[in-house]
Formats: structure tokens, C-alpha cells, sequence
């Protein structure tokens, strides 16, 4: 089991709690969601229903794939949203209405119980730590972390990488759940057999799914089955490059630190200065990228403070900024999000060029 530097806390962290403390205090407001967050929901959760009854009643093939693009963009924004917060426990007070809420997850095709299981316990535990953090993972296809083997299709990977982004929405549908379901990476949350019906959850979503996006066009519309499919896939392919944006904005970027525990285990930060180390802020002066990606832009705060609802990030990322300027702490930022995009780019083009022992990749 891999462990934390056990240093006590620095003044700093003692100094932004405080301030984050007051901050709420101060204002009269709660942790949890406020007015803003709920008619967002609605908004987005209203948005993403009219669109699909409209896709349903479409008459030209162009106007459905056109709202199949739209359908995958706003899938992605519902779960920053709504379904994000709640596996926080940071919509709703109430522990049960936020597990309703992951649900959510399960209409958009993912599995709110193993999207939990992986973002938090395994993802926010451990940040970017390699072979630990579940959410950071880099197959034999592309290179990441830089003390991995360099293979000679890497120096390639700024490429074709940015390709394969497109297929992840499918590749989560078809097969990421099921596979850790299998091999769950709680990262020592002691979680060896999941109930049965976590089984029948993940079963029956991905078949609901599957029957709304799939069955029922092809049942009520006038086209062809390989038309809906082509839909569907372009549907993947956008909540696909939608969803990397953030993903990778957040964490893999140019310059981004990737920790490993030395010969006894243990990681070179405490936990709080490791989620500092770890994370990049990306456009958070963009208040459109603050609100269509449910302040995921503000990673940082988040990481920090992740039972906080994402619509406060903005207030306490102003704070944060301020503390670690003060405290000459090193806070990271992209300034706007083509900026994040390229550093995500850099850092593909380095680690595929970086000196290391070539292996033949393994066919």
C-alpha cells in the first residue's frame, strides 16, 4: 500500500481552509448546491431530453446526425454538471438523493457506481500516480508517464493519439465498465465482490442505453440501420473529444508531474501539496468553459476541496490564487483552453521524442 509524506501541514493549507471557511460563512451560503446549480441542471438536463425527442421526430438524415453531435456534446456536459457533483456528494446534502443522482451516469451509458469507484477512490486518492490512478491510464499505444519504455511508435503518438481520442466514449460503453468491474481499481478500499445487483445495474443501463440511442431511431425513423449507427457513432465521437478536452486539460499537460512512491512507498508530497502538484487549471477566466463544463476548468480548487459544489469553484479559485501567491506555493494554469490543448499536445510530442531504451512494441 502506497502512502502520503506524513508532514504537517503547511501554514499554508492551515491559512486557504480558513479563508475558504469564511468565504461561505461570510456570504451565507452552503457547500452544496445553490440556485444557480439546480436551473443549470435543469437547463442542461432539459436541453438533452428536447434534443433527443427532436432526434426521434427528425426528418432528414442531416438534421439527425447533426443532433446526434449535439446529443454527445451535451451528454458530457450533463455529467459535469449533475452526475460529477453528486459522486462528490456535493449536489444535494443527502447522501441517498446524491447516489439517486449518479443515475444520471447510467442513462448517458456510463455506470454510476463504477465511475465512482474509479474517479474517487482510485482517481482522486491517487493523482496521477501511475498504475493508481484509474482515470490516468496509458496503454501500449501512447506514452505518458516519463519513466515508461519509449517504443518506436510513439514518436508518432502526437498523430494519431489525437484520432483515438474519438473512440473513448465508445471503448467506455463496450468495455471500460465491464473490464473493471472484473478488476475493480479501488486502490485499497478493501472492495473484493460487488453485490449482484451492481452486476444487474450495469447490465440493464448499458441495454437501456444501447435500445434509446440505437432501437428506437431505427423503429421511428425512416432510416436505414446503418445511417442510425453512423449516428450513433458520430453521437461517441463527439461527447468523445468533448470529454478529453477536460481530461486531459486537467492533468496531462506540458509539464505535468506524475509521482511515484520510493523503495518503502511512500510519495514525495503530503496529500494536499500532491493535488496541487498534480493539477493544472485551465480558462478560468472563461465563464462559458465554466459553466458548460461544470467549473471542471477550476481543478485545482476541486481537487482540494471536492465536497464542495462545482458552482463555488470560481469565488475559491480567486482565493486559492491569492494564498498561493502569497505563500509563493506554485499554482498551475493555462490561460485559455486552446493554450491547454496545445500543452496537452506538447507533452504527447516530448514524451514520443524524450531519450529512453526503445522497445519493439509487442504484436
Amino acid at each position: 500500500m502506497i502512502r502520503y509524506n506524513q508532514i504537517k501541514n503547511h501554514e499554508f493549507f492551515v491559512v486557504l481552509r480558513g479563508r475558504v471557511q469564511n468565504h461561505f460563512k461570510e456570504n451565507g451560503l452552503s457547500i452544496y448546491a445553490e440556485d444557480k446549480a439546480y436551473a443549470k441542471a435543469i437547463l442542461l438536463v432539459g436541453s438533452y431530453v428536447l434534443v433527443y425527442y427532436s432526434l426521434l421526430h427528425t426528418a432528414t438524415f442531416s438534421q439527425y446526425l447533426l443532433l446526434c453531435v449535439a446529443l454527445g456534446i451535451l451528454k458530457i456536459f450533463v455529467a459535469l454538471n449533475v452526475a460529477h457533483d453528486a459522486a462528490h456528494h456535493a449536489f444535494f446534502r443527502s447522501k441517498k438523493l446524491n447516489d439517486l443522482l449518479l443515475f444520471v451516469f447510467d442513462a448517458l451509458g456510463a455506470n454510476g457506481y463504477m465511475w465512482k469507484l474509479r474517479h474517487v477512490h482510485s482517481h482522486h486518492a491517487y493523482t496521477n500516480v501511475p498504475d493508481h490512478d484509474a482515470d490516468i491510464k496509458q496503454s501500449a499505444l501512447v506514452r505518458i508517464f516519463p519513466d515508461s519504455p519509449l517504443k518506436h511508435l510513439h514518436r508518432l503518438q502526437h498523430v494519431y493519439m489525437p484520432v483515438l481520442y474519438g473512440f473513448y466514449s465508445m471503448h467506455w460503453l463496450l468495455f471500460r465498465d465491464f473490464k473493471d468491474f472484473m478488476d475493480t481499481p479501488t486502490n485499497n478500499q478493501g472492495i473484493k465482490n460487488h453485490q449482484t445487483m451492481e452486476l444487474i445495474r450495469l447490465i440493464f443501463g448499458k441495454l437501456m442505453y444501447f435500445l434509446t440511442m440505437i432501437a428506437a431511431p431505427y423503429q421511428l425513423l425512416a432510416l436505414e440501420f446503418h445511417q442510425v449507427i453512423l449516428g450513433f457513432i458520430i453521437m461517441q465521437f463527439a461527447a468523445s473529444y468533448t470529454v478529453a478536452i477536460a481530461l486531459a486539460s486537467a492533468h496531462v499537460g506540458h509539464g505535468a508531474e506524475f509521482p511515484e512512491p520510493d523503495d518503502s512507498n511512500q510519495l514525495p508530497y503530503s496529500f494536499l501539496m500532491h493535488q496541487i502538484i498534480t493539477t493544472t487549471d485551465f480558462a478560468t477566466k472563461n465563464l462559458l468553459v465554466t459553466h458548460l463544463y461544470g467549473a471542471f476548468n477550476h481543478h485545482v480548487i476541486h481537487h482540494l476541496f471536492p465536497h464542495v459544489c462545482h458552482i463555488h469553484y470560481p469565488a475559491l479559485t480567486r482565493i486559492l490564487k491569492r494564498t498561493c501567491e502569497e505563500y509563493f506555493i506554485p499554482y498551475k494554469e493555462n490561460s485559455t483552453l486552446l493554450d491547454a490543448i496545445y500543452a496537452h499536445y506538447q507533452l504527447l510530442r516530448e514524451r514520443g521524442k524524450e531519450e529512453a531504451v526503445l522497445v519493439m512494441p509487442e504484436f
